[in-house]
């Protein structure tokens, strides 16, 4: 018979319906079980839904990514791990270096340089836009999508691969020998979230309580204004501020394509824009794209293909205090937060709305290839291709946001990348044997620049140009009308990268029963070390066909493969800094600022103590992954499962470590440490009713166990303070592991202070003594001080879990879809109830840590569970890095949940009509959230574990829409 089945198919754990024929069922399943080392994703199943980046899209869709968006903020940056991360994540440029390697058509996508950084006092954003560049992506002209993880196909692509293997994106094709034209549109709204609001009356009750048990009468004069005076309205009057915060937002789509062509030339276009939107803070981003896609074969077996791809974001950022004084490096007088009530928090937005801050990406990439196929058995490819993309922020705030003084500044970035690949490959088939050989060459080259100025007090709030001089033609051009000439500074840097890489392969297939590959690359980049340039590194596969062996006779089991892949491949240095040898950065510090290139005009020099020494030696990490994996397909295709165990370890790392503090280096780059990430991947689909039946109930479930180990730190230490000596490194453990004091309540009385009966001194906090009123912390050590000796290494800032089931119902046309997202064994550090809870050592300060934002007026999380510890004290009591503030993080989240219906399935449909294709759909996102954690939403802690309160909420969004193929 032939009659169409639809079959579910193991491609990399997420499972894609298909349609085959017939007895091309079980073929068709061999084929994906044989070449079952990658993920993919069902493109036709998730671009219904209003996903603004591919970071979105992927999130529970894949067997060992784990993608955390730190907000819900329209194209803000979020991260993506494959496999965990053998970087520590000591600041937020080491989070950039983790990132995987996203792959368009062949085209390695540059991303932002972490760079910026050097010259930010405070790293909360990236300057400039700060746009997540995979945003560029329109999902809606990708055809595929595969994560690949195993380097039997990774290595491939060298370097590149490091951080746990790559992600390959292909677009769509055209189609041949007819015209189609495929049109998806949606709209719908964000609705706004429910927020618990506070005003002076809650936040004076909350206070009082410590007030009323431990202030002295000097520390009742302190008491802050804006909460003495219950009858200022503004502070207790209403707390209606999420009137003019939050609000329902539209959010829309539209995509069109057309493709045409014959077997010898053919094109597809496609063009669209999206808006999305976030319910708070009037945060938003808009997406245009073109993409144009061709293929001609002028002489029979010779292609020539070109892709250009463009794209514009425009977004439209938050209004936070924390990210304008970050991006200022200024703070005023922090006595007095916004107030809660609206009219006179209008009275604020109506002074912000006179300053504005654009922030634009352009983005353009692209390929010309060709391709000749010399018989049956020789073919070679070339191909040129490109990326580029541009950050542009223009950004100005008047005098009356900052005490009389404004403030401007423009950025312009971009990163570039050009490569050329050529590839000669030969197949030769005798009998059962098959081999094929192949050599490749690639070269690449990175060029990343950004020019960054700022000016402070302008002459009045008319003049937002960024002039440093008013007239360049007369001779006072030194003297500026505009800006002080004292007050405007100027940056600009540069990093260089090229790679030049060669390999060869060879692949052995015995009977589609077993097969063997090898391959080996030579790598040489610019940024490593002139006495090691090149790095050699060899990958081996090799795979057995079970079902082709010995169970061809086997009805129940339709397909069922065994591999094993061990590889080695380099990992790129961050910086070109490490391609000189022995040197150091220059800067000039003051101010505050981390680097200052110029004072009042002049260019300053002066020793880099900050920047880290470079010396000799310094030779190139490498990662190697040692994988074993099964794919099956059972009862007659109903059932696919797969699974593989890895061990990948990263050797040689560079990292910095405490340097001869004689020479006024703050530390030394070094190679030397090791990081282990075991663990494995499990991926599950199948179709739990009868295949005749006209309801199907399709299910697909995968799972991630990652655990991380730190195997060794350079130059033989066993344990390393970072992060301004916040976080430790120590091998056995974690790299993603709190180090913490163990909370064991509260001495409510001097007497019950443990005293030494050597010493018959009382316990004490790094000399401090402990009184009544403190945290009782665990003395591990017994020598009655706590310090860092009684530290632990407690749990992981990275889940240990991490995974997603979907579950699709289909019924006479109707498609009722639903998509689950998790992650278990790890926590969080509740950084915002620890601030508010720490409010006498912030409250009123200059300082970033008293800043308090308009949603300080609302609460969030278990006030009651907290112990009241005197927060006069001087050991610091409701500090940061204690069990007390330490929660589970654990989460199940409803991500999507959808019905579709396609009317060209009724009955009552034309067939004979042009529409080939024609389905209504409404979906619903972000819908809920279950966790155990007291605070906001757990995946939004920072890259370091930490949930300070920052980052929009994630939206829910309902929207219904319409796809047609004609």
């Amino acid at each position: 018979m032939n009659l169409s089945v639809r079959i579910l198919i193991t491609c990399l754990g997420v499972y894609c319906p298909i349609i085959v024929r017939g007895q091309d069922t079980l073929k068709s399943i061999q084929q994906h079980v044989t070449t079952g080392k990658t993920d993919s994703v069902s493109m036709e199943r998730e671009n219904i839904y209003p996903y603004s980046s591919l970071h979105q899209l992927l999130k529970g869709n894949a067997a060992g990514v784990y993608i955390q968006e730190t907000g819900g903020e329209p194209g803000a940056f979020s991260s993506m791990l494959l496999r965990g991360s053998a970087i520590p994540f000591i600041n937020r440029r080491d989070v950039y270096d983790a990132q995987p390697t996203v792959i368009l058509d062949g085209i390695p996508l540059i991303m932002d340089h972490p760079f910026t950084f050097d010259i930010q006092l405070f790293d909360y954003n990236h300057l400039g836009p700060a746009t997540n560049l995979l945003s560029a992506i329109d999902m809606n002209n990708i055809g595929s999508v595969e994560v690949v993880k195993d380097l039997g196909k990774a290595a491939l692509y060298g370097p590149r691969a490091a951080n746990g293997g790559v992600i390959l994106l292909t677009s769509k094709t055209p189609v041949s020998g007819i015209r189609r034209i495929s049109f998806n549109t949606y709209f719908g709204m964000v609705q706004r979230p429910h927020i618990y609001t506070t005003n002076a009356r809650f936040e004076n009750s909350f206070r009082q309580q410590f007030y009323d048990k431990y202030a002295t009468t000097e520390q009742l004069q302190t008491y802050p204004l804006y909460l003495r005076d219950s009858t200022n309205s503004a502070y207790y009057g209403p707390s209606n501020w999420t009137d003019l915060y939050y609000s329902n937002t539209p959010v829309y789509g539209v995509n069109a394509s057309l493709s045409s062509g014959t077997s010898r030339a053919n094109f597809i276009f496609a063009g669209g824009t999206q808006r999305s939107s976030n319910a708070a803070d009037n945060t938003a981003m808009d997406r245009y794209n073109a993409m144009f896609k061709i293929n001609m074969m002028p002489l029979g077996g010779f292609t020539v293909s070109a892709m250009i791809n463009a794209t514009r974001l425009e977004r439209k950022r938050n209004t936070w205090l924390r990210d304008r004084f970050a991006e200022m490096q200024y703070l005023p007088d922090l006595s007095n937060p916004l107030p809660p009530n609206k009219t006179s928090y209008s009275a604020y937005l109506n002074e912000f709305d006179k300053s504005f801050d654009d922030n634009k990406t352009n983005e353009v990439n692209g390929y010309f290839r060709l391709r000749a196929d010399f018989g049956n058995s020789w073919d070679f490819t070339s191909m040129f291709g490109f990326d580029y993309n541009e950050g542009l922020r223009d950004l100005f705030y008047p005098s009356t946001l900052l005490e009389t003084v404004n403030y401007l500044s423009n950025y312009f970035g971009y990163n570039q990348r050009v490569l050329f690949n050529n590839t000669l490959r030969y197949r030769h088939t005798w009998g059962k044997h098959h081999v094929t050989l192949e050599a490749g060459e690639t070269f690449q080259a990175d060029f990343n620049r950004y020019n960054y100025a700022y000016a402070y007090k302008g002459p009045n709030d008319l003049i937002r140009l960024n002039l440093l001089h008013s007239d360049n033609t007369k001779d006072e051009y030194l003297s500026p009308k505009s800006f002080n000439h004292a007050l405007i500074f100027t940056f600009l840097d540069k990093q260089r990268h090229r790679l030049l890489s060669f390999y060869g392969r060879a692949v052995y297939n015995y009977n589609d029963q077993f097969d063997l590959s090898a391959l080996f690359r030579a790598d040489g980049s610019s940024s490593a070390q002139p006495d090691n340039w090149w790095l050699y590194t060899p990958t081996f596969t090799a795979g057995l066909n079970v079902k082709n062996t010995w169970l061809k006779d086997e009805a129940a089991v339709n397909a069922l493969r065994v591999h094993a892949s061990w590889g080695r491949v380099g990992r790129l240095m961050p910086d070109d800094r490490f391609g000189e040898g022995p040197q150091y950065l220059s800067d000039l510090s003051f101010s505050n600022n981390p680097v200052r290139f110029s004072y009042n005009g002049f260019p300053g020099i002066s020793r880099a103590y900050s920047s880290g020494y470079i010396g000799y030696g310094i030779t190139w990490p490498y990662m190697e992954q040692l994988e074993v994996g099964v794919n099956t397909a059972l009862f007659g295709n109903r059932l696919n499962l797969s699974a593989d165990v890895y061990n990948k370890i990263d050797h040689n790392m560079v990292l910095g470590i405490p340097f001869g503090a004689e020479y006024g280096y703050n530390f030394q780059y070094k190679n030397g440490m090791k990081v282990r990430n075991r663990g494995v991947d499990i991926s599950a689909g199948a179709y739990l009713l009868p295949e005749k039946s006209d309801l199907q109930w399709q299910v697909s479930a995968n799972l991630n166990y990652n655990r991380n180990t730190l195997l060794a730190l350079p130059g033989g230490l066993k344990e390393l303070k970072v992060g301004n000596g916040s976080r430790m490194l120590r091998t056995g453990y974690s790299i993603d592991q709190y180090w913490v004091l163990e909370n064991k309540g509260i001495y409510n009385r001097d007497a019950d202070v443990p005293v030494n009966p050597a010493s018959g001194k009382s316990l004490n906090y790094k000399g401090i003594p402990i009184l009544a009123g403190d945290p009782r912390w665990n003395d591990i050590n017994g020598d009655y001080v706590i310090d860092d000796k009684d530290k632990v290494m407690k749990s992981h800032a990275l889940p240990v879990i991490t995974g997603g089931f979907n579950s699709d119902v289909y019924w006479r046309g109707f498609t009722l879809g639903c998509a689950f997202y998790y992650a278990l064994g790890h926590k969080i550090m509740n950084e915002e109830m620890a601030n508010h809870f720490d409010f006498i050592n912030r409250e009123g300060k200059i300082d970033m840590s008293a800043v308090k934002e308009i949603t300080f007026w609302s609460k969030a999380g278990n006030y009651d569970k907290y112990p009241l510890y005197n927060p006069w004290s001087t050991v610091d009591a409701y500090r940061t890095d204690q069990t007390l503030f330490l929660e589970n993080a654990a989460f199940l989240k409803l991500r999507t949940l959808s019905l579709q219906y396609d009317l060209t399935s009724a009955k009552w449909w034309n067939k004979k009509g042009r529409i080939v294709k024609l389905v209504v759909y409404a979906t619903g996102n972000n819908l809920f959230t279950i966790t155990p954690y007291s605070g906001g939403d757990p995946e939004q802690a920072d890259f370091n574990g930490y949930d300070n309160g920052y980052g929009l909420p994630m939206p829910k969004s309902y929207t219904i829409g319409l796809k047609m193929d004609l």
